[in-house]
This record gives structure tokens, sequence and C-alpha cells, in this order.
């Protein structure tokens, strides 16, 4: 059974209300996902649009690190392969990444005491932290924690350690966990790699169970998420969507995502596509 991300109708949508290239990018990366091996003449028939800006799709999602080209087409990366290269994971939709973080930045609100995840998303706020003057900072994202000391060194930063994953440039696993249980924030933000049914997962079990305490600590909950992450197989369940407060995400984001995100019981921001450069 086909999956109602690509519905015929949809697609055809999409397309007549003139889709800006980083949405319909980010389409065609679930559309590859989702059939494993796609060809430029399909993708352009699906898309409604020229082979030749396949081409440039194809090119540009690739050197993001979001798809591999094949001869004649594209293949799909498997999520924990990404998810194990931070450099990569770095450098893939940062500019999208930069919007959503900027986006929940604006939840912050003066005074805070703020807990920061180890996901890329999420580390892309590290610009906009000291406008919103939090009154401390907790993390366990060992990348952020430099960035922090080296710029903000006025912040209170309380960093959480334990066994070092340089895969993921964080500490995490049962010691991480019991450190978070001591501690307590009024704002949370995090990220993941894969939404499904209506449920966060990861690749990794410390990282699900770190990002899960994490999650138990605050009194807001934030989820920042890209479009691409939507029916992505994932392995180990984090939380459900229904126990956050907050979802930014851009948007891009698929017709049928977006009526399962607004039956929930949270606030849903969307940012705007077109303020993602091409590439």
């Amino acid at each position: 059974m086909k999956s109602d991300l690509f519905d015929e109708k949809y697609v055809a949508k999409l397309a007549l209300d003139g889709l800006t290239a980083p949405a319909r990018r980010g389409e065609l990366v679930r559309y590859v996902r989702e059939h494993n091996i796609a060809k430029v003449d399909e993708l352009a028939e699906r898309f409604a649009v020229s082979a030749m800006t396949v081409h440039r799709d194809l090119d540009a999602l690739t050197r993001e690190g979001v798809l591999e080209r094949i001869r004649g087409g594209a293949r799909a990366i498997p999520s924990d392969f990404a998810e194990r290269d931070v450099g990569l994971r770095r450098s893939t939709l940062s500019a999208l990444k930069q919007a959503l973080a900027q986006e929940a930045s604006a939840l912050i609100q003066e005074g805070d005491i703020v807990a920061f995840d180890d996901s890329t998303t999420v580390g892309a706020i590290y610009p906009y932290i000291a406008a919103r003057r939090p009154s401390a900072v907790i993390t366990h994202s060992l990348g952020l924690l430099h960035r922090l000391t080296e710029s903000h060194p006025d912040f209170t930063i309380v960093g959480l350690g334990g066994q070092y994953y340089p895969e993921t440039d964080s500490f995490l696993g049962a010691v991480v966990v019991d450190q978070i249980s001591r501690v307590s924030a009024d704002v949370v933000l995090v990220s993941t790699t894969s939404l499904k049914n209506n449920a966060l997962f990861h690749p990794d079990a410390e990282a699900a169970r770190t990002k899960r305490a994490m999650i138990g600590i605050a009194d807001r909950k934030v989820l920042l998420v890209d479009s691409t992450k939507f029916e992505v197989n994932g392995l180990y369940h984090v939380v459900d969507l229904s126990d956050f407060d907050d979802v930014v995400v851009d948007a891009g984001l698929a017709a049928g995502n977006r009526a399962q995100l607004e039956e929930l019981d949270l606030t849903v921001h969307y940012v705007a596509t077109t303020q993602f450069p091409s590439a």
C-alpha cells in the first residue's frame, strides 16, 4: 500500500501551488525513502519538473548527505548510517536547521533554565541563545558545551557527562541519565531521526534513553524536526508526540502529517520554506 504522503492529487497540488525548491527537495527525499530507489524520469514526472531540475535537486541532496546518487537516479541512505556521522549531520540541511532553531529560540523566556539535547538541529540554536537571556543551560552535547563556554563564559552551564560517543559528539547512557534526574528545567528542546505513528524513534538505544530522560525534566517540551523525518522507520521508541507542548517544523510538511499534528493537543510552529536557500 502506498503512503498517503505520495497521493497523486496531493503531489499535483504541490506542483500547481508553485512548490519552492527546498520544499520540493523535502518531498523528493521522502519519495526516494519510500521507494528506496527512484529514477530521474520517474521523479520528473512525479513532481512535474524537468529532468534537469531533478538532476540539480539530486546533486544538492547528495552533497548534503541525504541521498546517494546512482546511475540514472538516486538511492535512499539508511537513517541509522546518517545518524552515526555527526559531521555529515551538521552539514545536512544546515539552512533548514538554522531556521527551525531560530524559530524555536523565541520560545525561550528570559530567566528560563533551558535544556538542549545533542541533536544537530537543536545545536543550530547556538547563535540565538544569548539574546534569550536564559538563567542556565543544561546539555550533554560536547560540541554545544565547547561553543557556549568559549563565547558565553558568563552563562551558568551544566554539562552532563558520562560515556562519550564520537558519532554523536555527546555523552550518553546510564551515567548521563542519572545526572539528568538530579536537575530540572523550564524548557527542553530536542530533535530525533524518525517520527512515525505519532511517536519519536531513534536508531540508537542509549540516545533514545537519554533523550527520554531529558524530555522528562522540563515543564515545557519543544520538538524541532524537519519534514523529511516523518514516516521514516525507527528502532527505539523515545516518547509520543503528545508528550510535547510545541513542535517546530518546516512548512514543507505533507498535508497528511499536518493533519496528524493538528489533531494533537500541542502548538505547531510552521517555518516558511521560502527562507531556505535553494542551494
